[in-house]
């Protein structure tokens, strides 16, 4: 089969264009390492209780971290996840709620459902 590259393939008489930009992950190793640790001891703090916000932050600080560059590789615009800590403590204890009275059935989507809510909450920011 011969590759094309997507932004060229034609389909019929139409031909479709969907290159407007790359995505870059904008996350220095050292913010990493000091987002695991300050989780680490909010866990040991909050009883273990951290451990159920670790995603949402996790998730926020990734897509707060993308940059969309233009075809030259110059910043056109950024993602901005607004999660605020109100919403990640309640869905976390729905969550913590719906897998305790399932039995565990419910915890392969809680992921689902994190992700959901962050992309729901992020918009795209013109830099």
């Amino acid at each position: 089969m011969n590759k094309q590259k997507v932004d060229h393939m034609h389909f019929g008489a139409a031909e479709m264009v969907a290159s407007i930009g790359r995505l870059r992950l904008d996350l220095d190793a050292f913010t990493m390492i000091a987002h695991v640790i300050l989780w680490f001891l909010l866990a040991l703090v909050t009883a273990g209780f951290g451990l159920l916000i670790i995603p949402y932050a996790a998730a926020k600080l990734i897509l707060n971290s993308i940059i969309i560059t233009d075809e030259f590789g110059r910043a056109s615009a950024r993602l901005r996840c607004e999660i605020s800590w109100t919403t990640q403590i309640g869905h976390g204890a729905v969550w913590a709620l719906f897998v305790l009275l399932s039995g565990g059935f419910a915890a392969p989507f809680y992921i689902f459902a994190l992700a959901q809510m962050a992309i729901n909450r992020t918009e795209l920011v013109s830099i």
